[in-house]
This record gives C-alpha cells, structure tokens and sequence, in this order.
C-alpha cells in the first residue's frame, strides 16, 4: 500500500515538474522574443510573414549580383577600341558612324536603368525585411485590435479569425507598392541587362557581320523568352503589362498621398518626368551634328595634304 502510495505521489510530482517546465520554457520563449506552439497554431499569418521574408531575400540577393556586374561592365562600350580594331574601324568609318555611336550609348542607357533598378530593388526588399522582422511576435486572432494598434509598430495585421489565403495575399492586402515594385523592378533590369548585352555582342564582333547578329538574336530570344514566361506564368496582375500599369498607379498613389509630408516626393515626381522627356527627346532628335563637322574637317585635311 505504501509502494502503491509513494509511486502516485512519484507520477504525480513528476507531471507537476512538466506542466511547470512547460510554462518556464513558454515565458523564457517570450523573454527573447519567440513565439510559443499555441500562437504559431492560432496564428496562420505567422506562415506568410516567414514565407515573405524568404521572397524578398530571394529577390535582394540576385538584384545585389546583378547590380554589382553592371556596375562593372557599364562604361565597357565607351572605352577605346583595341589597336587591332582601329584600322578596321577607320576604313570602315564606324568611329564616324552615327549608328554605332547610337549603338554604344544605347548600351550604356540600359546599363544605367538596370543598375537603378536593381538598387532600387534592393533597397526596397530591405525596408520590408526590416518591417516583417519587427512583426516576428504576432498578435493572436482571438485579440481584437483596434484600428489605432499596430503589430511591431509598423504595419497592422487582421484582427478577425479570417485568414490570408495565401502569401500573395497577405503581400497584397500588407505590401501591395512594395510587393509590385521589387517584381516590376528585377524583371525590367533584368531585361535591360539582356539587351544591353545583346548590343554589346553585336558591337563586339562588328568585323564578323553574321556571327554578331547571330549573337545578337541569342541574347534577344532569351528577353523575349523570359518576357513570354513572364506572361504566362503571373501569379496576379495578368501579366508584365498589368503589372507595369498597377505600379506606376501605386507609385503615383505613394507620391500624391504623401505631397505635403516633404518636397521629397514632389522632387521625385519630377525627376521622373524629366528623366522620360529627355530620354524621349534624345531618342527622336540625337545630338550627333560633331560627326559631320568631324568628317567635313577630315575631308578638307585631306585634300590640303594633296
């Protein structure tokens, strides 16, 4: 009897010990700032916070290796060409040829908008990496929030039992400029970055007509193959085109709304407008008229030395 007694008391302390373990081990995970099994079960948004900061990371991370090999290989087309090219290119007139020098700077446009948006990639990845891993401790379904409360105190979660459907979701109905901006961005300088080089191909290998153009057409079936999967595979915004249209709807939403919180956004506004003036206006009227001086002034050279 006393054995029967003692193994009770035995079974007994030791599920007290548990239950007590159990709810140190809850507080200790509090302390640092993790979540306990009860609120990663009741809370489905956690999911989709942890599968957004793996989206954005997979997006920084290429645009971070992108950017750094056309910050290398920008100016590459305006250097001099090689002494066994200069000769080729004087009986040839390609120093003097407005189509090649159009060629070239075209070549360094590209470079330049896919650097920009690559870093603007990065940088906005990164303020949302930083907003999601304020919002690790996540507020159960069961608390009602009001509309003044905010998790981490940077963005407000749903405060009703009604789950995101999916990641996209929860980006759409939290990050919906940020989410549009960095897969708008990374897919046109990515893009960029394969015309760019198809135009360096063709320049490159100038003395051989058909191997440059054959060059060329690899470089440009591979854009317009990740264009076509682009369209065909969006998961929202129907395409590359409803995606570039719900971005610049957003941004101009993001500019007009904070107008009056700063010049910034005014400064930027016009920056933009100007950047797509100029651009238009060099593209239509291009500033080449040197080339004919320089070649009236080598024709008169030439018949002095006659």
């Amino acid at each position: 009897m006393i054995g029967r007694l003692s193994a009770s008391a035995h079974l007994n302390n030791g599920r007290l010990l548990h239950d007590v373990s159990s709810q140190v081990q809850t507080t200790l995970m509090t302390i640092r700032g993790g979540e306990s099994k009860f609120e990663l079960e009741t809370t489905l948004d956690s999911k989709y916070i942890q599968s957004a900061i793996g989206y954005f990371n997979n997006l920084r991370v290429p645009a971070a290796v992108l950017m750094s090999i056309v910050m290398k290989e920008m100016y590459q087309l305006q250097s001099s060409p090689s002494s066994s090219m200069r000769k080729w290119d004087r009986e040839h007139r390609v120093d003097k040829s407005k189509r090649w020098r159009t060629l070239r700077y075209t070549y360094l446009l590209l470079m330049v908008l896919s650097f920009c948006l690559e870093v603007h990639t990065i940088f906005v990845a990164t303020q949302v990496l930083t907003q999601l891993a304020t919002a690790q401790s996540v507020i159960p379904h069961e608390i009602d929030l009001g509309d003044k409360d905010m998790v981490g105190g940077l963005f407000k979660m749903r405060a009703t039992k009604d789950a995101h459907q999916s990641m996209i979701d929860f980006l759409i109905s939290n990050f919906e400029f940020e989410y549009a901006t960095v897969r708008l961005h990374f897919v046109t300088g990515l893009l960029s970055f394969t015309v760019a080089q198809a135009l360096r191909v063709r320049y490159a290998l100038r003395k051989y007509k058909e191997l440059s153009l054959s060059g060329m057409c690899c470089l440009l079936c591979v854009a317009s193959s990740m264009m076509a999967y682009t369209n065909a595979n969006t998961i929202t915004y129907g395409g590359y085109l409803g995606l570039l249209r719900r971005q610049l709807w957003l941004s101009f939403k993001f500019l007009t709304t904070r107008i009056h919180a700063g010049p910034l956004s005014a400064v930027t506004a016009l920056l933009a407008v100007l950047c797509l003036t100029f651009a238009i206006k060099g593209m239509f009227s291009p500033e080449f008229e040197y080339f004919e001086d320089d070649l009236v002034e080598e024709v008169k050279r030439t018949w002095r030395n006659r």
